[in-house]
């Protein structure tokens, strides 16, 4: 099209830097397909019959041969082309060739030095920032009201973009918040995985959260992380990995509002599946402290909040942690005040899981009550609360495992069983 660099860029609305990246690695640069959307655009519209004819000539002949053909005689230059050149020293803007040295001119250096100047300059809207980091935060605020497999779709696109925006934004202090939401993308992207069984996939989303949490320098985004890790690890079976996860967690959270979660929901579970009664009835008491300080939060968070547990979330984990040592009396005393403060509305699952453990606790305990169990078990499976989480369908299992053990295969654990097939069935 015989324009110069910078007329083929502002034709392009692309970087004049990006057209010198296109003609130094003319044989080894792919440009992005949005990049290739564009040129397609242009020379559709844009080039003339002339300009596509010359380009065809240009490919088939190849750049090199075709300028020497088209050189006029004695003057070692191409008379089509003189605007482009092939090598880096003739790639100036106007001003540069205005202002340099008559004797030197444009060199590699000043163009290296000028393309990393324009790479610091790029910077991102804040307003795009803003929305990221306000709808990400509401994802995490909503999960347990949310259908995690409708979220996967549109955490993937948005986890894929920050990564080009982050490789775009020169800007550190634009960075720094564009890390904090890839950490939460990914985080929560870690907790589905672990959700739908997928260990492997899980523990990456959730590595890649602590690293991205890390880069922001977020200290109680980088516990955040450590609590999705010990998570991971606790429901893959890990224990031991999962209480190492929970305490470096507590570490780095200090008397920020994630070392509650840490605290109950690492620790103390991690403990109660290690046999560690004492390291329970510790964990417990130093969440309640945690948890005096910090202020009791309204309502019933998230279970993967940025902020701190609620009372309701400490006692329910506790419970979790007692019915793994297998002190019914514990289970029951510390469902009850968890079940106080949780509803359908504002905790689903997490009510569900305190129900299912209330249920287990019962086929444990000397008086146990077959009947109760179950019915209580059915409640906490109720298919209006939609798809059965993993979490649910585990403990749920367990109980089957236990009250089997204890009772035989009855009519009423086959209802129990039927129930727990059919939710694994619709996933």
């Amino acid at each position: 099209m015989r324009k110069s660099i910078r007329e083929f860029a502002a034709l392009l609305g692309v970087e004049t830097t990006t057209i010198t990246n296109w003609r130094n690695g003319l044989s080894t640069v792919t440009p992005r397909s949005s990049t290739q959307a564009i040129l397609d655009t242009t020379y559709q519209l844009h080039a003339s019959s002339d300009d596509r004819a010359r380009f065809e000539q240009i490919v088939a002949e190849g750049e090199g041969a075709w300028r020497d053909r088209h050189r006029a005689p004695g003057s070692g230059r191409s008379v089509q082309i003189e605007t482009v050149a092939a090598t880096p020293a003739n790639f100036a803007s106007d001003e540069a060739e205005a202002t340099a040295p008559p004797d030197q001119g444009v060199t590699d250096e000043l163009i290296t030095v000028l393309s990393r100047v324009q790479r610091l300059s790029r910077s991102v809207d804040p307003d795009v920032i803003e929305q990221l980091q306000s709808s990400t935060n509401l994802s995490i605020a909503q999960y347990e009201k949310l259908d995690p497999s409708e979220l996967i779709p549109t955490l993937k696109k948005q986890r894929g973009w920050l990564d080009e925006l982050i490789d775009e934004c020169g800007h550190p202090a634009q960075r720094s918040p564009l890390f904090e939401i890839a950490s939460k993308t990914s985080g929560l992207l870690g907790y589905i995985a672990v959700g739908c069984g997928n260990f492997p996939l899980a523990r990456a989303y959730c590595r890649e959260s602590f690293q991205l949490g890390d880069y922001a320098q977020n200290n109680n985004l980088i516990a955040w992380a450590r609590g999705m890790q010990s998570f991971c690890e606790y429901y893959a079976g890990q224990y031991d990995k999962a209480l190492i996860y929970a305490e470096d967690g507590l570490a780095r959270a200090v008397a920020g509002p994630q070392n509650v979660r840490l605290a109950i929901n690492g620790v103390a579970r991690a403990r109660g599946t290690l046999g560690d009664v004492q390291g329970v009835h510790r964990a417990v008491d130093e969440t309640y402290e945690m948890l005096s300080r910090n202020g009791t939060p309204a309502g019933v968070p998230s279970s993967i909040s940025l902020d701190s547990y609620s009372s309701a979330q400490v006692a329910g984990n506790a419970a979790t942690a007692y019915l793994s040592l297998a002190m019914p009396d514990s289970v029951e005393r510390y469902a009850n005040l968890a079940l106080c403060e949780m509803s359908d509305a504002n905790s689903p699952w997490g009510r569900s899981l305190v129900m299912i453990d209330v249920a287990r606790s019962h086929v444990l305990s000397d008086d146990a009550d077959p009947d109760a169990a179950v019915a209580i078990m059915l409640e906490a499976l109720n298919p209006s609360r939609g798809r059965l989480m993993l979490q649910v369908q585990r403990r749920g299992s367990e109980f089957l495992r236990d009250a089997t053990a204890r009772w035989g295969t009855t009519s009423q654990l086959r209802t129990v069983q039927e129930v727990l097939a059919s939710s694994r069935e619709v996933r």
